[in-house]
């Protein structure tokens, strides 16, 4: 699970948010930066590549959120 909140802007093809709080206290008063697509009634959210915050020397990982508008 991560989650965070706070202020956020678009950038071309980038969603930044200014993070307020975070499960993550490493996070917090920084720019979380991710891409984003929009195709149709698809939206996906793709973060970095970074080091994963629990499992510290594994292999790099990124977060893909996708959502799809259902009618």
């Amino acid at each position: 699970m991560l989650a965070y909140t706070g202020r956020y802007r678009i950038e071309g093809s980038k969603f930044i948010t200014k993070v307020d709080a975070s499960w993550n206290e490493a996070w917090t008063g920084t720019d979380q930066e991710r891409s984003y697509a929009l195709n149709g009634d698809s939206l996906d959210i793709v973060s970095s590549w970074g080091p994963h915050p629990m499992l510290p020397n594994s292999p790099p990982i990124r977060g893909i959120l996708s959502w799809h508008r259902e009618l």
